[in-house]
């Protein structure tokens, strides 16, 4: 949420600071969470207003830096922890606000009015920037703000208006869920439930949504900044359904007539770390789940966002406040509903297709020396081109696996290749359908996607994606180790990905419902597999 008198600075591209403390009273609040002695410091103030603090995968902390006129697009910084630099990292962003990572370290960003883009958009690779969904219901968001992103993939975003003069062509300022696998977007909270919402948050059992109502009177036009009608201030939380629909609102805060939150985050515990704007007590306020107090990080100026980093920094708080990025360290790690390991994440849906004791539930397609349940794993040898085809079938999903090829010398051919099949259709013989490559390294193709009966190749077609392919994946595959495999299909469209790496993005893809199936080729050896489960997309 802008502040009412925004900070002028010097745009610099790059900058390298010490890191030196930050002009401002003492932090205070339970020694469980904040060491006694730490202190706030400064690692960045060449901004304008900065927001947004995210961490990707590998600790480096991403913010934004919005300006105040029309005619600057904003861009985003980068700030390494290991040489203290900060650098530009998108320096046109398109008033890019809440920002980010998803689980493939996809970065994902709330761009706003005020000639932004006013959509939930990607930030490429290749730092351009792509709309992932700028209507609802044929109008334009009126300028979306904070985002979420949940263990399985979903966001939330909240849709409020603070500055701009662009026309309103919402009724409500709204929280939405968007859903990335098929594009849907529902409204979840509308204005009768939430005035004006603005930083969200979610519970590491992901069953709680927290939202800031942070309604300060201006909707970007020129007469309510002149007299804005103040509304409500309130943290609050929502029960999130199984459908990602919430439940009823608990109001955890209420501020009364000061100013509320802006951005927030959560430890490892459930802990609410929220940005707190109130002019009389302004900074980073810890809160228990239940809206108790714990900690009081005074700022310098008024906050806007934070996050914990990642890795060996887990236990650092990052602050965006004015113009600058800020940390101090805790006694807690923050918890990344994102990217948490597959493992510790709950209520996402998936189910194991291997019980790890027996073959039930697969069926071979034809002769087939032998299919058993091995300490968990399940083995397949096969001197023919063999399906075994599972039970389960769905049209939308995810799926993903580990495999193990034989060693080159018990294979007759050593560009050995198994498959992951989905979308199998036939009762009897060999299915039509779709297959993911796998095969061994030296084959260039693994996680290419194969049209059995649907016209073969699909991805790499021809000589020159096939070399670029092998040129992509060299090394990528294990010839001795487990290697994982992950399969996304949504409607005519597929994603491969390979030891964590995407590698095909296929469209025009026949959509029905359909058998999921591992393939031995036949050339001999035992191809083994592990974990294999899925989720169902299906609407």
């Amino acid at each position: 949420m802008p502040n009412k008198s925004l900070r002028l600075a010097a745009l610099g591209y790059a900058c390298s600071l010490l890191v030196i403390p930050a002009k401002q009273s003492n932090p205070s609040g339970s020694i469980s969470i904040l060491p006694s002695n730490s202190q706030l410091e400064i690692l960045w103030e060449e901004g304008e207003f900065t927001e947004g603090v995210t961490v990707a995968a590998n600790g480096a902390v991403y913010f934004s830096d919005i300006p105040s006129g029309k005619s600057a697009s904003g861009r985003i910084l980068k700030f390494d922890p290991k040489t203290l630099e900060t650098q530009t990292y998108v320096s046109a962003s398109e008033k890019s606000n809440g920002l980010m990572f998803d689980r493939d370290d996809r970065l994902i960003a709330c761009c706003g009015a005020n000639n932004g883009r006013m959509a939930l958009c990607e930030i490429m690779p290749n730092k351009k920037i792509r709309t992932l969904t700028d209507t609802f219901k044929g109008g334009k968001y009126l300028s979306p703000n904070d985002l979420i992103i949940l263990p399985n993939g979903m966001i939330y975003f909240s849709d409020p208006r603070y500055i701009g003069n662009e026309n309103k062509e919402q009724t409500n300022m709204a929280v939405y869920l968007y859903n990335p696998f098929n594009g849907s977007v529902i409204m979840t909270i509308d204005s009768d439930i939430i005035e004006k919402p603005n930083g969200l948050a979610v519970s590491p059992d992901s069953k709680t949504l927290y939202v800031a109502e942070t309604n300060n009177g201006t909707t970007g036009g020129p007469n309510d900044i002149k007299n804005p009608k103040i509304g409500r201030m309130t943290l609050n939380s929502f029960p999130i359904l199984s459908d990602g629909s919430l439940g009823k609102k608990k109001v955890l805060i209420n501020f009364g007539d000061k100013t509320g939150i802006d951005g927030m985050t959560v430890d490892t515990m459930g802990n609410i770390y929220a940005a707190v704007r109130s002019e009389n007590r302004y900074g980073i306020v810890a809160y228990t789940p239940s809206g108790k107090e714990l900690a009081y990080i005074p700022t310098e100026s008024l906050p806007t966002n934070c996050c914990f980093g990642k890795g060996e920094n887990s236990n650092m708080l990052y602050i965006t406040a004015g113009g600058g990025l800020y940390q101090i360290k805790m006694n807690v790690s923050g918890y990344h509903p994102a990217t948490a390991p597959i493992e510790k994440r709950k209520d996402t849906g998936w189910i194991s297709l291997f019980d790890g004791k027996t073959t039930e539930g697969w069926t071979p397609r034809g002769d087939i020396q032998s299919i058993q349940a091995v300490n968990g794993e399940l083995h397949l040898l096969s001197n023919k081109n063999i399906w075994v085809v599972s039970k389960v079938q769905s049209t939308d999903f995810e799926i993903e696996l580990e495999v193990k090829l034989p060693p080159p010398s018990e294979s007759k051919n050593d560009h050995f290749n198994s498959g992951l099949g989905f979308r199998l259709i036939g009762e009897k013989g060999k299915p039509k359908g779709y297959q993911c490559e796998i095969e061994r390294n030296a084959g260039g193709k693994n996680g290419g996607v194969y049209g059995i009966g649907f016209g073969g190749w699909l991805y790499p077609k021809g000589q020159q994606q096939s070399a670029q392919l092998k040129t992509n994946t060299k090394d990528l595959f294990n010839d001795i180790k487990w290697n994982k495999i992950h399969v996304r299909a949504i409607g005519n469209r597929v994603e491969t990905w390979v030891n964590g790496q995407k590698v095909s993005d296929v469209k025009g893809i026949k959509k029905h419902h359909g058998r999921f199936g591992i393939q031995h080729h036949g050339s001999g050896g035992t191809v083994k597999f592990r974990s294999l489960r899925f989720r169902s997309l299906d609407l």
